[in-house]
């Protein structure tokens, strides 16, 4: 086990690592912890505490400073310190001792947003469609835009200014696969500028070692490698790239080098689901912090491959079991995201958060989008962020209008206790599945639809798995050879 659980006394000296950090949200006028793909919100007391790590003073010292600032014991202050601290140190976010890197502070141009209700939390910029991997199951539209098309740097650092100023914390620089870009480091520059937590969402594979060492050098915050399987011949097969593996464990071990956060992603489908353990095994090795273990959604270039792709039942409830052991075995060591599979749910989940209410993707060309699948939905009318101010599109464009709230909603969504927390689920499966993108999610157990949802599944995972039909960048299908398939 690459590292071990950093347990919190008062002897120790605790900090931020390099990839997490106090952070001023000027838009919200209130402190945050900023961390991989999370934004931790902060009462009074947490700021009072928080505020205090240096890396030098330990935690009996701060504890001493605050009971004598509040007027309380310091032995029930040092216990609620060492419990807040605890529950930090688990997620990875703190360590022992000042951390060797430093985040840059916040730019002028950081520091004069003025405030702004009800803005996004994130941005996804899909920086390019081009990719040298050909996954099955990714989530890019089927038609796929060209590069001549793509937004320059400095159109890309307009929309990074736009989107921290209308409150976004964490920036998704993702694709197609990101590294592509050969202006990259200047897209970074500018992320950076902004303000924004910046996550560089990857494959890994064309990474050099001088060029992640460029990009920490930036600002960047924290890498998020994507991976199709850990046994290489796998691995291989899924993504129709050689060698993977091995590239993306050197990228890990760079990440580690220069203080990155680290996270891998691992797409869960029949192919690879045997491998759970083995990809749980490789977080740990390769000295991560976070494991994505995501159920794939078959729309998108998934739902061209669902019968080569969806595992049974059997095998998904196998995971939960898998997942639920590892979280408690590895607790402080790696943390989990677990994504559940869709077609064996009974509850739907949010998507992204709920339309138009957390997340903005904004396309290679400049679209702006409420989820990374809206252009599946017929009919709605997309703004471009070359065109349209971001913040006149979040609040007013009507993509983003047209699943907001709950008027659009039917039954049984409209009157459900949950539709504040699911916000009515997925339209775009609702779409896929039904024909109607504001029926009720079939994943619901409350849908019409959900006992055909279910089935679909089910018919599909005990069918001999057909040949893959390879993403393209021309449009053009390619299928793999036909290949004995495994026992159902």
């Amino acid at each position: 086990m690459s590292d071990a659980r950093f347990v919190v006394t008062p002897e120790c000296r605790p900090a931020f690592t390099r990839y997490s950090r106090l952070h001023e949200d000027i838009v919200r006028r209130r402190k945050v912890v900023l961390a991989p793909e999370r934004a931790y919100e902060l009462d009074a007391i947490g700021v009072a505490v928080l505020s205090l790590l240096d890396g030098i003073a330990s935690v009996a010292e701060i504890s001493q400073r605050l009971a004598a600032a509040y007027a309380a014991p310091v032995e029930v202050i040092e216990r609620d310190v060492i419990a807040m601290l605890q529950g930090l140190a688990d997620k990875r976010l703190l360590r022992d001792g000042p951390d060797a890197f430093a985040p840059p502070a916040l730019s002028d141009t950081a520091r004069s947003y003025a405030p702004f209700e009800r803005g996004p939390a994130g941005l996804l910029a899909e920086l390019t469609h081009r990719c040298p991997l050909q996954c099955p199951y990714c989530s890019n539209p089927l038609e796929l835009e060209r590069s001549n098309a793509e937004l320059t740097a400095a159109q890309w650092g307009e929309t990074f200014r736009q989107a921290a100023s209308i409150g976004a914390l964490q920036l998704h620089l993702s694709g197609g696969e990101p590294t592509i870009r050969r202006d990259l480091e200047e897209i970074l520059g500018y992320a950076v500028e902004a303000g924004l937590y910046s996550n560089l969402v990857t494959s890994a594979v064309l990474l050099t070692r001088e060029r992640l060492q460029r990009l920490a050098e930036i600002g960047l915050d924290h890498v998020q490698v994507s991976v199709q399987d850990v046994v290489a011949e796998s691995s291989d097969r899924i993504s129709a790239f050689e060698g993977g593996v091995e590239k993306k464990r050197d990228v890990a071990r760079w990440a580690r080098e220069f203080g990155l956060g680290l996270t891998i992603n691992a797409p869960i489908h029949r192919q690879n689901i045997d491998h759970l353990p083995q990809i749980i095994d490789f977080a740990v090795e390769v000295g991560a912090q976070r494991l994505e273990v995501a159920h794939i959604q078959y729309y998108a270039w998934a739902a061209l491959n669902r019968a080569a792709l969806i595992p049974t039942r059997e095998k998904f409830l196998e995971t939960v079991g898998i997942v639920d052991e590892a979280k408690k075995r590895l607790q402080g060591v790696l943390n989990f995201d677990f994504v559940i599979h869709d077609h064996y749910a009974s509850r739907p989940k949010p998507c992204t958060g709920g339309w138009g209410r957390s997340i903005m993707v904004v396309t290679p060309s400049g679209k702006a989008l409420p989820c990374h699948a809206a252009q599946t939905i017929p009919g709605l009318v997309f703004d471009n962020v070359r065109e349209r101010p971001l913040a006149d599109i979040w609040r007013n464009g009507a993509a983003f209008e047209a699943f907001r709230g709950e008027e659009w909603m039917k039954e049984p969504c409209r009157s459900c206790e949950r539709r504040e927390i699911d916000h009515g689920g997925c339209r775009c499966q609702a779409l896929a599945i039904t024909g109607d993108a504001t029926a009720t999610d079939p994943a619901c157990h409350l849908s019409d639809h959900h006992a055909q949802f279910t089935a679909l599944g089910e018919d599909d995972s005990r069918l001999p798995a057909p040949p893959f039909v390879y993403r393209r960048l021309g449009g053009a299908e390619r299928r793999e050879p036909a290949l004995a398939d495994e026992p159902a």
